[in-house]
C-alpha cells in the first residue's frame, strides 16, 4: 500500500465525492434506492454521506450500509466483522441492485434493526472509539430542516486525501456586512477529533494531523485546497437536492479565507479528571509546542483552532474555538 510519504502531492489527483446522476435519481422519490434515504431522514441515529460514485449509511460511526455504484451492477455491502464472535445472525440480503422496483433496498431497510443489533453487540465486546463521537458531533451540527443551530455545519465523515486522513469536513459560519447570517460563504474546515490521551501522540496523533493539514493546503500553491472546496461545494448542492441539507441554506461558495484545522477534544466524562483532555494539561504541553511550530510555519496560509466539547453537549460554537497561536 502506498504511504503518504510516497505520494507526490504536486501530481496527486482523486475522484471527487459525488454521486453520478443515475444514483442520485434512484435515491429520489419513487427511485429504487429511495427507501434508504427516507429511512435515514426519519432516523437521527443514521447518517448518509456521499463518496466517489457511492454512499455510506453510518450508525454510531460504523458503516451500516455501503451502496457502491462504481461498477455496472451496483453492489450492496455491510461489514460482516460486526457479527464475528457474536450471537446475532445476519439475515440474507441482496448483494446487488437488480430489480426494477425498490425491493432490494427495502429488504435492507427492513434488516437495519438486526444489523444495528449486531453492531451494538460488537461494540459491547469492542468498546466504541472516536468514530462514535464524530457521528454524535455531526448529528448535533447538521440541520436538514432549517439553518444550522451552531456555528459549524458538518458536511462529511472520514475524509482522505493523498493518504492523509481527517475525521470530518465542516463549514464554519462567516458573518459579514453583506451576509450577517454567515452561511453564503462559510469558511472551509478540516476537523480532527480526540477523546483519549494516548491518541494524541505518535502515529496519527495531533502532530501528524497538523502536518497533514499543512501538506494539503500547501500542495500546488493552494490549488489542491481549492479543488477540495469545489468538491464539497458540489457535495452541498447534491445533499440539498436529496433533502440531507435544507433548501434554505443560502450557501453560494466557500470563503476565500484559508481553510482551517479544528482539533476537538471530547471529554467523555467531565466528572472524571483522568479522562479530561485540555490544552493546559501538563502532558500535552510539549505537544502543543510542536503544534505551534507547525502553525508558525503556516503563516497566513492556514490557522489551527482547538475546541473542548463535553459529552453529551456536542454543539460547536465559534466562541469555544481557540486560535492556537494566541494561546499562552
Amino acid at each position: 500500500m502506498t504511504t503518504k510519504k510516497q505520494v507526490k502531492l504536486e501530481a496527486y489527483v482523486k475522484g471527487p465525492r459525488k454521486l453520478q446522476p443515475p444514483m442520485e435519481h434512484e435515491l429520489g422519490i419513487n427511485g429504487k434506492l429511495n427507501p434508504i434515504l427516507k429511512n435515514v431522514l426519519k432516523d437521527d441515529r443514521l447518517r448518509l454521506d456521499i463518496r466517489d460514485r457511492r454512499f455510506n449509511v453510518y450508525y454510531q460511526g460504523g458503516s451500516l450500509m455501503l451502496v457502491d455504484g462504481r461498477k455496472r451492477k451496483w453492489a450492496l455491502h455491510f461489514d460482516e466483522k460486526y457479527f464475528k464472535g457474536g450471537s446475532v445472525i445476519p439475515p440474507p440480503l441482496p448483494e446487488f441492485v437488480t430489480s426494477q422496483d425498490d425491493s432490494d433496498s427495502s429488504a435492507w431497510v427492513k434488516a437495519f434493526p438486526v444489523l444495528i443489533k449486531g453492531m451494538d453487540a460488537w461494540w459491547q465486546r469492542h468498546p466504541k472509539g472516536e468514530r462514535t463521537h464524530c457521528q454524535a458531533i455531526a448529528t448535533m451540527n447538521t440541520e436538514v430542516s432549517g439553518l444550522p443551530k451552531s456555528d459549524y455545519l458538518v458536511l462529511d465523515l472520514e475524509y482522505q486525501w493523498a493518504q492523509r486522513r481527517l475525521d470530518m469536513i465542516a463549514a464554519k459560519r462567516n458573518p459579514t456586512a453583506a451576509d450577517p447570517v454567515g452561511w453564503s460563504e462559510p469558511i472551509f474546515v478540516f476537523v480532527e477529533v480526540k477523546s483519549e490521551m494516548g491518541a494524541c501522540f505518535g502515529k496519527s496523533g495531533l502532530r501528524d494531523h497538523a502536518a497533514d493539514y499543512k501538506d494539503i493546503i500547501g500542495a500546488r500553491d493552494g490549488q489542491s485546497a481549492r479543488d477540495i472546496m469545489d468538491e464539497f461545494r458540489d457535495v452541498i448542492a447534491q445533499k440539498r437536492r436529496l433533502g440531507l441539507l435544507d433548501q434554505s441554506l443560502p450557501f453560494r461558495d466557500f470563503s476565500a479565507k484559508p481553510p482551517e484545522l479544528l482539533i476537538i477534544f471530547v471529554n467523555p466524562d467531565v466528572n472524571n479528571p483522568k479522562l479530561k483532555l485540555d490544552v493546559n494539561y501538563p502532558k500535552l504541553k510539549p505537544l502543543m509546542a510542536e503544534l505551534k511550530a507547525v502553525d508558525k510555519a503556516l503563516g497566513d496560509s492556514g490557522h489551527i483552532y482547538l475546541m473542548n466539547l463535553n459529552q453529551p453537549d456536542y454543539l460547536m460554537t465559534s466562541k469555544s474555538a481557540e486560535l492556537l497561536r494566541e494561546l499562552v
